[in-house]
């Protein structure tokens, strides 16, 4: 039941992000903290997992081993960023054309469905969508 209304899914879902903007934002927002909370606590394990490992491979001394964790990590950084210029293009230019695609293939889809539905059901599809509307904007302050 759910992939054959899947688009009528995700028009619901978007009228909602719309018309509740704030709890949109608010939930993204708070979602992209937890997600960049993570990643910095990640960093620091594999930052403090090379002093360590420096430290007891050449028997350094604490600043000498920050030091040379710091190179490492620019070393690692700029590694990062040549195969994000090499790969970056390309990955764009698929992503662009998977977009082009799949938007074409979904408003094909929704303009056979359309034709489909009788007046009867075309005006009740409208109708749902201005009552759930209208039911949705209470809910915004």
């Amino acid at each position: 039941m759910i992939k054959q209304h899947i688009d009528l899914i995700i028009v619901v879902l978007l009228v909602l992000a719309i018309v509740m903007y704030d709890v949109t934002i608010d939930w993204l927002l708070t979602l992209l903290h937890f997600m960049l909370e993570v990643l910095h606590i990640m960093y620091e394990w594999f930052e403090l997992g090379i002093e360590h490992s420096v430290e007891h491979l050449f028997h350094t001394t604490r600043h000498g081993s920050q030091i040379v964790t710091f190179y490492i990590l620019v070393l690692i950084a700029c590694s990062i960023i040549y195969w994000l210029w090499r790969v970056l293009p390309r990955f764009y230019a698929f992503c662009k054309l998977a977009a082009a695609e799949a938007w074409l293939r979904r408003k094909t889809e929704f303009e056979y469905y359309w034709l489909s539905l009788t007046v009867g059901k075309k005006t009740t599809l409208m109708v749902t969508a201005v009552v759930v509307a209208y039911l949705a904007s209470f809910f915004v302050m």
